[in-house]
């Protein structure tokens, strides 16, 4: 083999072997810590492993701080880049509660940092942030007990007093002495004689004793409630008797709906608490009439 061919083998030998700068100081400190690339990123312009290149940060000491740390990327991600902070979380892998805090430390928000108030409910001091919380009580917990507060009202029906919680507005014990009062204002009796009964009966069994907004049986209600499911008129009888029309089409199947005592939308104020679903009289009204 002649010089020239040794020489143009060892050349080719040189070629393949890797980069050797993944073992300067200034090399890592320049990649990984100015530029931020990741270990993967030097280990492929380097030609060796990721693991090797972590190897040597460790053994050189290099360190970088977090980017959401650094207030310059940072600034240039929410404000040029235009990125929103659960945004900016998804590339740091952190909570986006941590790029609030950051954001608010350098002076890039305002109002997303740490603040501290008293709690209304226990008196405990907590720390908060605006955007999450009102700074009026630490925990769901205590928000829900002053809902759970008993009072001690007169009912308008029979003139017994009762406990109801404060944040509930009825004026009346029961469904019971709601309705008996209801009904001394009109002709109780002409207006629920005659076919009603069987009516409520027949539309009980067409709605399979439950209420149609939430489900609940009739069973279930009684347990709860002490009374049974409502039948709804979803045009009133009032209506029917102020236009002079036939009380018995107020009474017709297709204006009756079954009602529990939580979604009955002529129920005497907050009865008991909500649970997010309401009745629709206009979407019955297409679907029965």
């Amino acid at each position: 083999m002649t010089n020239k061919n040794k020489h143009h083998r060892y050349s080719d030998t040189e070629n393949t072997k890797p980069d050797r700068s993944y073992r300067e100081l200034s090399y890592l400190r320049e990649r990984y810590v100015e530029q931020q690339w990741s270990a993967s990123d030097i280990a492929d312009e380097c030609g060796v492993s990721s693991s090797t290149i972590r190897r040597w940060l460790d053994r050189l000491d290099v360190e970088r701080s977090p980017r959401y740390q650094d207030e310059s990327w940072l600034r240039e991600q929410y404000l040029h880049k235009c990125s929103d902070q659960a945004e900016i979380a998804e590339i740091c892998g952190v909570a986006e509660t941590t790029i609030c805090y950051w954001l608010a430390r350098h002076g890039i928000t305002a109002g997303e940092s740490f603040e501290t108030a008293d709690c209304a409910t226990c008196g405990e001091t907590f720390r908060y942030y605006p955007s999450v919380r009102d700074g009026e009580y630490c925990s769901n917990e205590c928000a829900n007990e002053p809902r759970k507060r008993q009072v001690e009202v007169t009912c308008t029906g029979c003139g017994e007093s009762f406990e109801r919680r404060t944040s509930l507005d009825t004026e009346y014990c029961s469904m019971s002495c709601w309705g008996e009062d209801i009904s001394t204002v009109s002709d109780w009796a002409k207006l629920y004689r005659g076919v009603w009964h069987r009516q409520r009966r027949r539309a009980l069994r067409r709605d399979d004793s439950e209420c149609v907004v939430c489900g609940i049986s009739n069973k279930e209600h009684r347990e709860r409630f002490a009374r049974g499911l409502e039948v709804h008129h979803i045009v009133p009888v009032r209506v029917f008797d102020s236009w002079d029309l036939s009380i018995a089409d107020a009474h017709s199947l297709r204006n009756l709906v079954t009602l529990c005592r939580t979604h009955h939308p002529d129920a005497p104020g907050t009865t008991v608490e909500p649970d997010g679903k309401e009745f629709d009289r206009s979407s019955f009204r297409q679907n029965l009439w």
